[in-house]
C-alpha cells in the first residue's frame, strides 16, 4: 500500500512537471570583466541597446560615451507559444533577470547587444501506471507504455554588457572611474 501511494505521489509530481514545464527561464552566464561595486537594486539599472531597436518595448536612449564594463551577461528562456505577447513576456523576464544580476555587481546600466529567437522541436517521453478494468470487474494498475510526443519550443536568448556609468563624466568622454 505504501509503495502504491509513493508511486501515485511520484507520478503526480512528474505529471505536474510535465504540464507546468512548458516555459522556463534560466539564469544564463555571467563573465565578470571589471570592478564590482556596492550592490544596487534592479530599479537603479538603466537599459540601453546597441544596435538600437533590438527590442521594440525598450526605449532607444543614446549610450553615454564613457563607461566601464563590469561583466558580460547572457540569459535565455523558453516558451511553447509563438504569440508576440508570450515572446515579449519572456524578453521582459530576461531583461529583468539581467538587470538584477547587473545590480548585484554594482553596475548601474546594461547594454543589450543581441536578441536571438530560435525554434526547436523537443521530444517528451511519459510513462507510468494507469487503471484498467478487467472482464471479471476488477480494476488493476498496470504499467503504461512509454508515450512520445513532440512539441515546438521557442527559445529567446539575450546577450548584454553590464556597465558602470560615472554620471559626472558620461557625456564628456573623460573617464574618471576609480581603478
Amino acid at each position: 500500500m505504501k509503495n502504491r501511494l509513493l508511486v501515485c505521489l511520484c507520478l503526480s509530481f512528474v505529471m505536474a512537471l510535465v504540464f507546468s514545464g512548458c516555459e522556463t527561464t534560466s539564469s544564463g552566464a555571467t563573465d565578470v570583466t571589471g570592478q564590482m561595486r556596492t550592490p544596487l537594486t534592479e530599479w537603479d539599472v538603466d537599459v540601453y541597446q546597441n544596435p538600437p531597436g533590438l527590442l521594440d518595448w525598450v526605449l532607444d536612449m543614446e549610450i553615454p560615451t564613457s563607461f566601464e564594463q563590469v561583466a558580460t551577461l547572457e540569459s535565455s528562456a523558453t516558451t511553447q507559444s509563438s504569440s508576440q505577447a508570450a515572446l515579449d513576456q519572456k524578453t521582459t523576464q530576461i531583461v529583468t533577470d539581467l538587470k538584477k544580476r547587473a545590480a548585484r555587481m554594482g553596475a548601474n546600466a546594461i547594454v543589450l547587444k543581441a536578441v536571438n529567437m530560435t525554434e526547436e522541436i523537443v521530444e517528451h517521453q511519459s510513462s507510468g501506471y494507469e487503471r484498467v478494468r478487467y472482464p471479471d470487474g476488477t480494476i488493476r494498475e498496470v504499467e503504461a507504455p512509454i508515450r512520445i510526443s513532440y512539441r515546438r519550443v521557442y527559445k529567446v536568448t539575450i546577450s548584454a554588457d553590464s556597465v558602470f556609468l560615472d554620471w559626472d563624466n558620461v557625456w564628456t568622454g573623460e573617464a574618471n572611474i576609480a581603478k
